[in-house]
This record gives structure tokens, C-alpha cells and sequence, in this order.
């Protein structure tokens, strides 16, 4: 079973090795060795170690692993895909039985899962550890979803909850369950932080572009709201990112950021995922989607030539509907990531909790915010909750934001301003709602022209109608 650990069960003793001293390797080095862990480090390629205090350097891999106390663990903090299985096929032969090797990186939890079974067959241990954070978790403390064996996690508390971020006596750090169930999370993490960003990328869009509003204005606007339910970590770094001057022209900073955002896959692995367990995540696509659009400037900017979107309100009662539409739009893809949580729980056998997975993520990880509190109690009220919405706790927040949702939904249209991560969120709040949708013209067109059948409301039973030829 996963649980939030207290504090005064950790342990600070033994070896670890650490493969990887980039900007989120050093950072975890640092609280390794403050915890009173024995660091040796190297450099997946062979490279110089620079110098860390509480970390031992070592010159390659061999050399790491002889200085390690039995059973060995061994960290890597290297780039997802091929340079993780280029380490550990010169890493795996230099192992014993019982063993353990933790991958930190974004890996897919499929190839964790594939790598898992290959160690396995040498006897060997492996963990996908999903470490969320950033630059600055790394250094003071992060959210950890560890996936794989149970006594392999035990194995490894004391390295595990040495990076963890702590939050109300609790250290943010869970076994997800078996193989890959530790990236997967970690996975719908990133895939919630898609949305999230995307979503308050269009409020601060509304505001400046629509409403007119310069950044430091609009900074204090998110800063007024990060008091009340939309307190987050991406709503007070959107602030300071609005109010930082550019050294070169002295302007704000954003206003020479290229529009064009980079992904590093994550978001686009749940939708994918998503959708092979059949779980609508609409704000997530959308989010994934916004940032391909993004990058396709040079067309961008040639349909935009002539075009002007039309004003929209600076008065008070638009700036609450922006944030109404801005917390509607988080609670939504909040609700879609826990039901795909839950979905592949219930397809993998895993026995991750979405309440451990709430409370874990109060601290540290990218999408901590206060909205997790209620999150978290909604699934202590009613573990087997198939859908965060049929709480009341959080259904009432949502439904008190629907009118100003609404609005600045209809206002951004009529404008001609995008907003496809609060649009595509009401869609399916809106669908959740609807007793009866448009598939049932979709499924009589499936059987027309694909005899593939259909049930009927009255009786039970799949049919096929001989339809009428069409030309």
C-alpha cells in the first residue's frame, strides 16, 4: 500500500552512487550528502566530475561501483531514452545479485518496465523513480513517485526521502506500486503541468492582449488571486516572470521571449496513454497541441498579418471571470489526470493511491498548489471516487466559477483571441453533463457505412440497420 512516510522514520546511512551531474543531478548530489549519505559520482560519458562538497568524484563507472557498500545502489540522473539504456549496458555487468539501480530521468514507463524485466533476469533490482521539481526541488526538496519492486523501495528510503520535499510532517515521497506505476505518475504529473501552464498562459493573454493590461499589473493580479484557491507555485513564478525587466532593452522580459514553447514529450506520452485506457483529457491534448502550434511562427505570422483581436474589458468584473474560467480550467485537468490515474490502476493492477498521490504532490513537484488539499480530501472521503467532479467538495468550486467561465470563454470567441485550454475544459465539463450526447448520430454513421453495429436505449442487444443506399 503507498503512504506519505512521517518524518521520524527516516534513515541517513550507506552508499549511493550517482550517474549524471548535470543541473538536476548536482542539485540532488547536494541533498544526498546533506542528508549524511556517502555520495560517489560520475559522469555517464566518462567525464571530469566537478567538484561538489559531499561527493566523492570517481573517473568511470567500474571504479564507482567498487567503492559502493553491498547491495549497491545506483542512480541515474541522464537523459531519457537511449543514453539511459547506453548506461546501463555498461553498467548492469559490472553488478551483482540484489543490486539496485534507480532511473530518475522522465523515462517512459513502458521502457521502464522493459528495462526492469532485463535486470531482472541478472538479479538484479531496478526502480523508476519519478522526481518532480525542477532545478529548485533538486536542491530543496522535490515530489517522489518511486515504481518497482516493494522491498527495493525499502531498500532505498533513505535515498529517496533524502530528495523528497516534506509537507505537514510528511516526506512527499510514495511507492506507486510495481515496474513502471512511479514514471507513469510522474508522466500524468507533467501532463497536468501542460495544462496548467497553458491555462494561466491564456488568462495572462486575456489580460494583456484583450484587456490591455501591462505585466506588472497583471503580476499583481496573480499575485491577489495566489492568496485565495488558485494559490499555486506556477502562479507565484508567473508573477515574478511578469515582473522581471530585461537587462538589454529594460523592458519586461517576456516581451522578447520568443512565442514558441518546447516540450519534452511527457505531455504527449499521456494523451496517448489516455486515450488506449479511454480517458477524455481534452485540456491536456489542447495544451500539447498549443505548444506545436506555437512553434509554427513563420505561418503564424502571415495569417496574422491585417488581423487585429477586437478589445475586450479591463473592469473588475472581467478580471473575475478570468480567474474564475483560470481555476475552473485547473480543477478540470486536475480531474482528468486523477482519472487517468485511477484507470491505470485498475488496468496494471497497481495499487496507487489518489489520495497518497495528492498529498505527495502538496510540496516540491511543478503542480503543487492548494487545491491539492481538497483533491486529497475528496479521495479521503470516498477512496473509490471514479471522478473528482461527483465530489462536492470540488464540484462546488467549479460550479461557482461557471458563469465567469462561461463569459470569458464567449468573450476571448468573440474577440478572436485562442484560448483552447479553457474552451476545450468546458466542453467537457459541459459533456460530463450532458445526458445525452451527438454519438448517437456518430454510431449510426458507423453502422451505415461500417455495419459496426449499435445498442439501443429500450432493450438489450447489439443491432445493424439495412440503411437506405446514398449516392
Amino acid at each position: 500500500m503507498t503512504e506519505c512516510v512521517n518524518v521520524d522514520k527516516l534513515g541517513n546511512s550507506g552508499t549511493v552512487g550517482l550517474v549524471g551531474l548535470g543541473t538536476m543531478g548536482r542539485g540532488l548530489a547536494r541533498a544526498l550528502a546533506r542528508a549524511g549519505l556517502d555520495v560517489q559520482a560520475v559522469e555517464p560519458l566518462g567525464g571530469e566530475v566537478a567538484p561538489l562538497d559531499g561527493v566523492t568524484p570517481r573517473a568511470d563507472l567500474a571504479a564507482m561501483v567498487a567503492s559502493l557498500s553491498a547491495p549497491r545502489r545506483v542512480l541515474l540522473m541522464v537523459t531519457a531514452g537511449d543514453p539511459v539504456d547506453s548506461v546501463l549496458a555498461a553498467l548492469a555487468p559490472l553488478l551483482g545479485p540484489a543490486d539496485i539501480v534507480l532511473d530518475g530521468g522522465n523515462s517512459h514507463f513502458r521502457d521502464t518496465e522493459r528495462r526492469a524485466a532485463a535486470l531482472a533476469e541478472r538479479g538484479l533490482l531496478y526502480l523508476g523513480v519519478g522526481i518532480s521539481g525542477g532545478e529548485r526541488g533538486a536542491r530543496e526538496g522535490a515530489s517522489v513517485m518511486a515504481g518497482g519492486p516493494a522491498d527495493a523501495f525499502d531498500s532505498c528510503r533513505d535515498i529517496l526521502e533524502a530528495l523528497a520535499a516534506r509537507a505537514d510532517g510528511t516526506v512527499c515521497c510514495a511507492h506507486m506500486g510495481p515496474g513502471g506505476a512511479g514514471h507513469f505518475v510522474k508522466m500524468v504529473h507533467n501532463g497536468i503541468e501542460y495544462a496548467a501552464m497553458q491555462a494561466i498562459g491564456e488568462a495572462w493573454h486575456l489580460l494583456c492582449a484583450g484587456a490591455g493590461l501591462d505585466h506588472a499589473a497583471i503580476a499583481g493580479i496573480f499575485r491577489q488571486w495566489n492568496n485565495g484557491p488558485l494559490a499555486s507555485y506556477l502562479m507565484r513564478i508567473t508573477a515574478t516572470v511578469l515582473e522581471t525587466r530585461d537587462g538589454g532593452t529594460g523592458g519586461s522580459l517576456v516581451d522578447v521571449i520568443a512565442d514558441a514553447a518546447a516540450q519534452t514529450g511527457t505531455g504527449s506520452w499521456m494523451v496517448t496513454e489516455a486515450m488506449e485506457l479511454g480517458v477524455p483529457v481534452p485540456t491536456v491534448a489542447e495544451a500539447v497541441a498549443a505548444r506545436s502550434l506555437s512553434a509554427m511562427a513563420d505561418v503564424r505570422r502571415a495569417m496574422a498579418a491585417g488581423t487585429e483581436p477586437a478589445p475586450l474589458s479591463a473592469d473588475e468584473a472581467f478580471i473575475s471571470a478570468v480567474g474564475d474560467a483560470l481555476l475552473a480550467s485547473l480543477i478540470a485537468s486536475y480531474a482528468q489526470g486523477f482519472a487517468v490515474i485511477r484507470a491505470a490502476a485498475a488496468r496494471y493492477g497497481w495499487p496507487v493511491r489518489e489520495e497518497t498521490v495528492a498529498a505527495i504532490w502538496r510540496r516540491g513537484c511543478i503542480v503543487q498548489s492548494q487545491f491539492l488539499e481538497n483533491i486529497a480530501a475528496a479521495y479521503r472521503r470516498r477512496p473509490d471516487l471514479p471522478l473528482l467532479l461527483l465530489d462536492d467538495g470540488i464540484a462546488a468550486p467549479i460550479a461557482g466559477a461557471e458563469a465567469g467561465w462561461r463569459r470569458t470563454v464567449a468573450a476571448a470567441v468573440q474577440a478572436g483571441l485562442p484560448v483552447p485550454a479553457m474552451a476545450s475544459a468546458l466542453a467537457w465539463y459541459d459533456g460530463l453533463r450532458s445526458g445525452r450526447l451527438w454519438t448517437a448520430l456518430t454510431q449510426a454513421q458507423r453502422d451505415l457505412f461500417g455495419a459496426h453495429t449499435y445498442a439501443r436505449t429500450d432493450r438489450p442487444g447489439r443491432f445493424h440497420t439495412d440503411w437506405p443506399e446514398v449516392e
